[in-house]
Formats: C-alpha cells, structure tokens, sequence
C-alpha cells in the first residue's frame, strides 16, 4: 500500500463519525494537496512530514469545523502562534544556557593559570635553581673540554626563560582577543537574528494562507446529528431494508419462474416471448434491489447509468410480452374433451344394517360442493350403491368405509393439471378447463331405505 493511500485511509478512520458530505471534502482537499506537492517534485515522505499525523489533521479539522467559522479557526491558529512562539522562546534560552556553560568552561580553564599564587611560581623557580647548582657540581668534576657543553646547556634554559615570560603576556593577549571575538560573534548574531516585527509578519503570512485554505471549507450547517437527524435517517434506513428483502422475495419468485419456462421451453413449450418478458422482469428487479441498497448507503450512483439500465430493461419486457400475445393467439381452444380424454367410473356397493333405525351416512369432501343425484332401484334390498365419475388428469380419489359411514374424497391435484396444461401446449392446443374439471356422484339406494341414508358435503 503506497503511503498516500495509507495517510488518507488513516485520516478517514480518524475522522470518525463525521457526515460524508464533509469527510469527503476534508479526504479530496489533502489528496488534492498532496498531487500539488508531488508535482513540485518533493518526495512523499517529506510532504506526509510537513503535513503532520492523520490523528494531528483530525483534530484540527474537526476543532475547524465544529466551532462553525473563521473566528473559531483564527483562535486555533493563534493558539497554534502562540505555541509556536513559546517553542521558540525555549529554544533560544537553551542555546544561551548552552553558550554560558561553554564559555563558563572555557574561562576557567584559562583563568585558571592566572589564578595561581605567587609561592607556588617562586617555589618552582628555586627548584630549578637547586636543580642547576647540583647539575654544576657534579659537571666541574669533567675534564675542560665539557665545560663548553656545560655553558651551552647553562644558557639553553635562560632562552627558555623567555619564553615562559612572554606566555604570560601571551595568555593575557588571547584572553583579550577571546572576549573581543565572543563580543563580536554575540554582535553578529543578533544582527542575524530576525527582529520580532519579522517574525510576526511571517506568522501573519501563514495565518492568511491557512484561512484562505479552511474558509472554502467552513460549514454552513452542523457537522454533527442532531437526535431528530438520527431519528430519521434509522427510520428511512429500516424502510430501505424492508422494501430490499419485500423486493428480494419477489426476485426469487420470478427467477424460480423464469427458470421453470426455460425447462419448459426444453420440454417442447416453445413460448420464446414468455421467456423474454421474464428475463427482462428479473433484471428489472434486481437492479431496483441493487439501486435502494446503495441509496440507503449513500454510495455513488450515477444517473445515465441506472436510466439506460431501467429503459433497456422495460424493452426487453415490452418485446416479450408482444411476443407471447401473438404466439397465445395462434393456440387453438377445444371443448369436445372426449378427442383425449376419458373420464373413469369407480363403482362401491355398501350393505345397510339389520336396524331399520340405524342410519347410513355419506360424506363428502368440503372443500367442493359436490353435486349428486339419487336414483332408486326396487331390486335392492338393504344395499347403497355408490358410483363415481371423474378425470384422472385432474382429480385423486379417495374412499374411506367404516360400518355406518362413508367418507368420499375427490380432490383436484394441481401438479396432474398443470402438466396435461403443458402437454397440451406442446401440440399447440388448450382443452376446455370446466370440461375436465367436472365430475359426477349417482347414489342408487331401494325407495323404502331411502329416509336411512343422509348424505352429507
């Protein structure tokens, strides 16, 4: 990760729960800063540098912000100023207590030759006399022809006499010349030394730059919510996500349809426009979950975009559905159901008790309101016989006896119905659907049984 991209990902953490509208301005404007530095030709490290900690930034932009103005931000900046000036006022004082102990040092070790006393020059000077007489004696002893080496050496210290006076004078000339330069040096440097008129002209510059650069900035409304402002925008973020998962139901629902006419368009139903119209539908709604899910979080959308999508989408379903209309006019209806289908008879005889008091009861499903007829037959002697007429493509039977009971269960299977529906398709043809969802119930029972059997739906 380059260090721009982690100085302004650092910063947009820092700044926290900052409104977007204004943490974006806050992110463009340092990245904006940054390009102009980097075009100057400085390195990235020394800009990052200049600007300071992301954490630094933060804050200061926040204080900028929240106080609503110029003024609040000129009273940072002079807090800033200020600092700045006790900075350089410490600085200073250290420098002056560094030169003092310099000088401080420099003094003792060289007054510290003139500060010895007298005895101990006169006691140094008589060693060395004592030293001479004794180095004489013992050299008077030698032949004559020393006695020439005996004077050279006797005058070598009196030249160095001389020199050890003229140290003195020496010592005390550099001592002068020291003071003189330092005074000179300390004159030097305050001539150097900006005056204070120059430094508040240069703090004044700053402060100028600084506003021109944070007035562009300075928020006309709050930063931060208010409790109605959250209040609202909790309410419409729940809204959102309500209307998302209602629309992402719906999305599934289509897509489950559109993949079952894509199975039976290879199946043989070859509804081309069915197919389309589904397409375009489910594109549409997953493009309008995808659109309210970026609106609650205020991610960018551009416009030209999501209306070339929504246009294109309602094409693709206008198309369709043109389609499908012709391809549904050219189906052909048929009533005369017996062309395919038959219906099929299921025959029950029931035997009636020895009690001519006890009754027969005949139930039927109560989800249909079952039509039947009775028909009474004198050959039958404590005997019910029950027949039943249906299509098997439509309906599933069901018969349950106990000994005074009959339950009948005709119940219309909507799998069977849908699949002769597609068969039928398939050559082009539609039966007629009153036709084959008709059934009927004959109930043949002896004229003197007839008050022992209650039918009931």
């Amino acid at each position: 990760m380059k260090k721009d991209k982690k100085f302004l990902s650092e910063l947009d953490i820092s700044l926290g729960n900052m409104k977007d509208k204004y943490k974006t301005e806050i992110l463009s404007k340092y990245e904006n800063l940054i390009k102009e530095e980097k075009d100057k030709g400085k390195k990235i490290t020394t800009i990052l540098k200049e600007i300071g900690s992301p954490s630094d930034v933060a804050n200061k932009e926040i204080e900028a912000l929240g106080n609503k103005g110029k003024a609040s931000f000129i009273k940072v900046l002079k807090e800033k100023i200020n600092k700045r000036k006790e900075e350089a006022a410490k600085k200073k004082k250290e420098k002056q207590k560094e030169k003092k102990k310099k000088e401080k040092k420099e003094n003792k070790y060289k007054f510290s030759l003139f500060k010895k006393s007298d005895k101990v020059k006169k006691e140094k000077v008589e060693k060395v006399k004592k030293e001479k007489k004794v180095k004489e004696k013992k050299e008077s002893k030698f032949s004559l022809f020393k006695k020439k080496d005996k004077k050279e050496k006797t005058e070598k210290p009196k030249k160095e006499k001389d020199p050890n006076k003229k140290t003195l004078k020496q010592k005390l000339s550099d001592f002068y010349t020291f003071i003189t330069k330092d005074i000179k040096f300390k004159k030097k440097e305050r001539k150097v030394e900006d005056s204070p008129k120059e430094v508040i002209e240069e703090i004044k510059e700053e402060i100028e730059e600084e506003i021109s650069e944070v007035s562009e900035i300075v928020p006309e409304t709050h930063i931060f919510e208010t409790k109605k402002e959250r209040n609202k925008r909790i309410i419409i973020k729940t809204i959102g996500v309500i209307i998302t998962t209602i629309l992402l139901f719906i999305w599934l629902w289509v897509t489950v349809v559109f993949i079952a006419s894509l199975v039976a368009y290879l199946d043989g139903v070859k509804f081309i426009g069915l197919n389309i119209a589904l397409f375009g539908l489910d594109f549409l709604v997953l493009w309008i979950v995808i659109m309210i899910n970026r609106a609650i979080f205020k991610k960018k959308m551009s416009l030209t975009v999501n209306l070339i999508v929504c246009i294109l989408s309602l094409l693709i379903i206008a198309i369709g559905i043109v389609m499908m209309i012709n391809q549904v006019r050219k189906i052909e209806t048929v009533k005369d159901v017996s062309v395919k289908y038959s219906m099929t008879t299921k025959l029950s005889n029931y035997n009636l008790s020895s009690d001519p008091n006890q009754k027969f009861t005949i139930f039927f499903n109560s989800n249909y309101n079952t039509q039947y007829t009775i028909n009474y037959d004198d050959k039958l002697k404590d005997k019910v016989k029950l027949e039943v007429k249906y299509y098997e493509c439509y309906y599933d039977y069901y018969i349950k006896q106990t000994s005074n009971n009959v339950y009948v269960s005709l119940k219309l299977d909507n799998r069977d119905r849908l699949s002769v529906y597609i068969d039928d398709l398939k050559e082009g043809l539609v039966f007629d659907n009153d036709e084959l969802s008709r059934y009927t119930v004959k109930i043949t029972v002896n004229p003197k049984d007839a008050s022992r059997v209650i039918v009931q739906n």
